[in-house]
C-alpha cells in the first residue's frame, strides 16, 4: 500500500486510506454561517476528516475566508489584484492612494481580512476611475517617480478606452485569448460585427471596416497596434469595471463571447481565409490583385445579410461554418 495514498487519522490513531469527494461544507465563521464547496478527504475506515496533503488545511482555510468574505460582502483577493492590474499601480502605491497604511494591501495578502469600510473603499476604486484618479492625485506627493508615470499612463489609457467602443471591444478580447496578434483581432472584430447582426439584430461597431489584402481591417485598431506586429498583443487591461465595458451591453457580450469561443480558437492565417470566403470581403476586392492594398469600406449591409442568411447565431452553427471553410481550404492551410 502505498503512502503516497494515506494520511493520518486522529479517530482511528493510524495512517489510514482515503477518498476525496466534492462537499458542500457549512459552517459557523467570526459568528457568520458559511457554506463553501471543498473536496474533502475522509478516512475509509471511521470516515472522519483527514488531511489529504500537507497543504489541505491550508487550502481548506482559504475556501472557509473566501466564503465570509463573500457572505459579508468583503472584497477578495481577486479583485484586489483586478484593481492593481487595471491602474498599473503596485500594492503599496494602492494603499497610499486609497488612504491607508503603506503595508495595508500587502497585509490582505498574508490573510488578513479587510474591513467592511477599508473594503468599500477598494470596490470604489474598482469600478470609479474618476473617484481613483481624484485619489492619486490628492496622494501624488507620496508616491515615487516610476509609480506616478505608471499610473499616469494607464489613467490616460483607461480615459481612451472609455471614449471608444471599439476600443473597449478590443481589450475585452485581448484579455479574454489572452494571446491574440494584431492580425487576428482585426478579423474577431469583424466576425464580432456578423454575430451581434445574426444574434442581436443591431450593429455592434461604429467605426468603418475596410477590405485590406489580409481581410477585414478596422483602420483604427490597426494604427493602434500594428507596433505588434506577428507578436501578441500584451497591453491588455484586465479588468470588467468602470470604463472597460461601459459602452457595451450583455446581449453585446454574449455575441462577443459567441466569437472567442468559437472563431477565436483558430490560428490568425486560418481566421484570415476564413474572412477571405465572406462575401461582404469579396465584393469589395473586386478589380484587385491578391496582393493589391484596398480601402474599400465594408458594407454593413452586406455583412449583416452574410450573417443572418448563414444563420451564424449559436456555437454549433459557427463550428458548423468554420469546419466547412477549413475543409475548403484545406490544401491551402498545410
Amino acid at each position: 500500500m502505498s503512502k503516497l495514498n494515506m494520511a493520518y487519522c486522529n479517530e482511528c490513531e493510524d495512517l489510514v486510506e482515503f477518498d476525496l469527494k466534492d462537499e458542500l461544507v457549512a459552517e459557523s465563521y467570526k459568528g457568520t454561517k458559511i457554506e463553501y464547496p471543498f473536496k474533502v478527504a475522509r478516512c475509509k475506515c471511521c470516515h472522519s476528516e483527514v488531511a489529504a496533503s500537507i497543504d489541505y488545511n491550508y487550502e481548506k482555510s482559504a475556501a472557509r475566508i473566501r466564503a465570509y468574505k463573500k457572505a459579508q460582502g468583503i472584497i477578495d483577493l481577486d479583485e484586489i489584484n483586478e484593481i492593481i492590474d487595471k491602474y498599473d499601480a503596485g500594492k503599496e502605491s494602492l494603499a497610499v492612494i486609497a488612504g491607508f497604511g503603506k503595508v495595508t494591501i500587502k497585509r490582505y495578502y498574508e490573510g488578513v481580512i479587510p474591513t467592511i469600510n477599508y473594503s468599500n473603499r477598494l470596490k470604489e476604486l474598482l469600478v470609479d476611475e474618476n473617484e481613483f484618479k481624484r485619489s492619486f492625485e490628492k496622494n501624488i506627493d507620496k508616491l515615487n517617480d516610476v509609480s506616478v508615470r505608471k499610473i499616469q499612463k494607464r489613467l490616460e489609457d483607461l480615459n481612451n478606452i472609455g471614449k471608444s467602443k471599439i476600443d473597449q471591444i478590443a481589450n475585452y478580447i485581448i484579455i479574454q485569448l489572452e494571446e491574440v496578434t494584431p492580425l487576428a483581432l482585426e478579423k474577431l472584430l469583424a466576425f464580432s460585427e456578423g454575430v451581434n447582426y445574426a444574434l442581436n439584430g443591431t450593429r455592434l461597431i461604429p467605426d468603418v471596416c475596410q477590405a485590406w489584402q489580409h481581410g477585414y481591417v478596422y483602420p483604427t485598431v490597426y494604427a493602434k497596434y500594428k507596433k505588434y506586429g506577428f507578436k501578441p498583443i500584451d497591453n491588455g487591461i484586465r479588468s470588467k469595471h468602470g470604463a472597460l465595458l461601459s459602452k457595451l451591453s450583455n446581449d453585446e457580450l454574449n455575441a462577443i463571447d459567441l466569437v472567442i469561443n468559437t472563431f477565436g480558437l483558430y490560428s490568425p492565417k486560418t481566421l484570415e481565409l476564413i474572412s477571405h470566403s465572406q462575401t461582404p470581403w469579396k465584393e469589395k476586392r473586386i478589380g484587385c490583385n491578391k496582393n493589391d492594398s484596398c480601402t474599400n469600406v465594408i458594407d454593413e449591409e452586406s455583412l449583416m445579410q452574410f450573417y443572418v442568411d448563414n444563420n451564424l447565431n449559436s456555437e454549433e452553427r459557427i463550428n458548423a461554418y468554420i469546419s466547412r471553410i477549413i475543409s475548403y481550404y484545406r490544401k491551402a492551410l498545410i
